[in-house]
């Protein structure tokens, strides 16, 4: 199987745009360090409440059948399916892969996300060619406790902390911003206007209701 390394400037050299959705999904946000019951399941687990987004910039529907969420090493762990509207994003949380991978006979990994900093990877595959459609590499004080880290606005080129439950205050960007995680909603908004500490992803909801 040959590894071709696109990412977004390979996009470009193929005639596609990283940002008009011909070339693919893109990476959207990403939450390594979970501290909270995010999958909504009851129950907290650092792997299964791991989650990772991707966004269609548009302008069309995508099939997303073919690609993979894929660790570092380049290693899929979790495939997608079906399709994803322009302007739409998808999250994938650990307890997601976790069953993708039991049900095709995988080890059971998760999204393998480390908290000491790690490379997210989103991978196509077609045919013996694997080409790589976007990567983020992420500093371990992005993945401290409930802080993810995305594209704002969605699909753009500018990534921030999402920093409102565990708040980052150094100086070395990205920076945060102040608002919640947002995980299967779009990345945007105002930080909330009361300083609140928040340590259920039941409660970051509550705030924008």
């Amino acid at each position: 199987m040959r590894i071709l390394v696109y990412a977004v400037l390979g996009c470009l050299a193929l005639g596609g745009s990283a940002t008009d959705g011909s070339c693919g999904p893109i990476l959207n946000e990403i939450m390594a360090g979970p501290a909270s019951d995010w999958d909504g399941n009851g129950a907290y687990s650092s792997r299964d409440d791991e989650w990772l987004e991707i966004y269609n910039p548009g302008p069309g529907s995508l099939t997303l059948d073919g690609y993979f969420i894929a660790d570092e090493g380049r290693k899929p762990v979790y495939g997608f399916s079906g399709t994803l509207d322009a302007g739409r994003c998808q999250v994938i949380f650990g307890s997601t892969a976790v069953a993708y991978q039991r049900s095709h006979s995988m080890s059971i990994y998760g999204l393998r996300l480390s908290n000491d900093g790690d490379t997210a990877t989103l991978l196509h595959v077609a045919g013996a060619d694997t080409v790589l459609v976007d990567s983020y590499t992420y500093n371990v004080y992005e993945a401290g406790s409930d802080r993810s880290t995305g594209r704002i606005p969605d699909g753009s080129a500018t990534w921030q902390i999402f920093d409102s439950i565990n708040p980052y205050t150094g100086h070395v960007p990205p920076l945060g911003n102040g608002l919640a995680p947002t995980p299967g909603a779009s990345n945007g908004g105002s930080p909330p206007p009361v300083a609140v500490h928040l340590t259920t992803w039941g409660q970051v909801r509550a705030l924008y209701r």
